[in-house]
């Protein structure tokens, strides 16, 4: 799926907390990677979320309106998630649990690389909604499989971005060492010359 947008800053390490991440400004300018249908479908590809002929597919079949009515509802979805991290109100998981009602879809057993069998829901894609309950099924998995203090904002107070801490301290502070980590001790250095 081709955007006429840079590629997404993916730093969240959970798929349900990048949609938090989905507008910023990692390279300047501020950007938004689900403003419109056709940047959703991108996106989606971008976090795995959609299979490339996943998306493909979805092209043919839904109308510009509906992809972009499904992108609407994610950015509102978007807002709510932000006032919500990284403890999530009960008005706010009624809500998730409303939008987890109109997922429609069966289990399937898959086999990794490592030869491990598990067992996963496959959410059907035929409806622009089911865009949506795709990314609230990794919404509501990011608020029930992780401990609040580990979903954190950037340190850095210019930064929009939020992740999820997997490192074995707790200690991560920066969506990105490279970046906002980087700026901060180039700040540090600065200041003690």
């Amino acid at each position: 799926m081709a955007s006429k947008l840079p590629d997404p800053y993916l730093i969240a390490d959970h798929k349900g907390l990048e949609i938090v991440n989905t507008i910023g400004a990692p390279y300047g300018e501020e950007l938004d990677w689900i403003f419109n249908g056709q940047e959703l479908l991108a996106w989606m590809q971008a976090v795995e979320l959609l299979t490339a002929a996943e998306c493909e597919s979805l092209q043919k079949r839904l109308t510009i309106e509906e992809l972009d009515a499904a992108a609407q509802s994610l950015r509102e979805l978007r807002a709510e998630v932000q006032e919500n991290v990284p403890d999530a109100s009960p008005a706010f998981l009624e809500r998730l649990n409303q939008m987890l009602t109109q997922g429609r879809g069966h289990y399937e057993i898959t086999t990794t690389k490592d030869g491990v069998r598990t067992m996963r829901f496959q959410p059907l894609l035929e409806t622009a909604e089911d865009l949506v309950v795709r990314v609230a099924v990794e919404v509501a998995e990011m608020f029930c499989l992780n401990a609040p203090d580990r979903i954190r904002k950037c340190a850095n107070p210019s930064c929009t971005y939020w992740f999820h801490d997997t490192t074995r301290n707790n200690r991560r502070r920066w969506c990105s060492m490279a970046v906002c980590g980087n700026r901060a001790k180039v700040a540090a250095h600065r200041a003690r010359q």
